[in-house]
């Protein structure tokens, strides 16, 4: 499997827990584990080959990232993908990603915009040759490298787990035509505020980025009941 920077911690897991939590969800953010399947942590951890105490654990931190959820007298489950629950991700999502950009718009090193620039050009080759899958992580690894430029390491948790959990259904609903040329311009004005130190552009243009992101992937599902 690809390493995802913007999907699991960077570095390998140590501890039973960081492995049975890696594991499950990789599952989930791949679709081995749709939602609505039921996570129960015997079965889990005789997969795992480990004990259920730390299969347990990780169903805790999965539930927190908004993975999994309680089910009343039925225990764990993968959780639903609405597009109510997708709506609020993405409100939210923009809400810090244009803060990020705020903090970030005219401090960034030249090392920062050499990095960016260059995921925002192999998102350009992507689109080109239509490559879906490529252009998600790109994309992703654009943001990535933003809120790790800002040193807000709660914007940059929060973040993550928007991400993982928006990831599941744009997997499955690839961006339209019309969405992944806009995609391109956009991140390419985004850079150009950010270079050009101008945060209120950064961060409206991020926070419409998020939007048009939102609004493609509702249509998608909505084509597709």
């Amino acid at each position: 499997m690809d390493h995802r920077p913007f999907l699991r911690d960077p570095q390998e897991p140590q501890s039973l827990q960081a492995r049975a939590l890696m594991r499950i969800r990789d599952a989930i953010l791949e679709g081995a584990l749709p939602p609505g399947t039921p996570l129960r942590a015997a079965a889990l951890a005789s997969e795992l080959g480990m004990s259920p105490v730390p299969v347990r654990e990780a169903l805790q931190v999965l539930a927190a990232e908004g993975l999994a959820v309680h089910v009343p007298r039925k225990g764990m489950a993968v959780s639903a993908l609405t597009a109510e629950s997708v709506a609020n991700a993405y409100d939210v999502m923009g809400a810090l990603e244009g803060l990020v950009a705020r903090q970030i718009a005219g401090k960034l090193s030249d090392q920062q915009l050499r990095a960016l620039d260059a995921v925002r050009q192999e998102m350009e080759q992507a689109t080109a040759r239509g490559d879906h899958e490529a252009l998600l992580h790109l994309d992703r690894e654009f943001h990535a490298q933003m809120a790790d430029a800002s040193g807000n390491a709660r914007a940059g948790e929060f973040l993550r787990s928007l991400w993982n959990y928006t990831y599941r259904v744009r997997r499955v609903y690839p961006r339209s035509a019309r969405r992944l040329q806009e995609t391109v311009e956009e991140h390419r004005s985004i850079l150009a505020a950010l270079q050009a130190g101008d945060a209120e552009a950064g961060e409206r243009l991020v926070q419409r980025h998020i939007d048009g992101a939102r609004d493609d992937l509702l249509m998608r599902l909505k084509e597709a009941q």
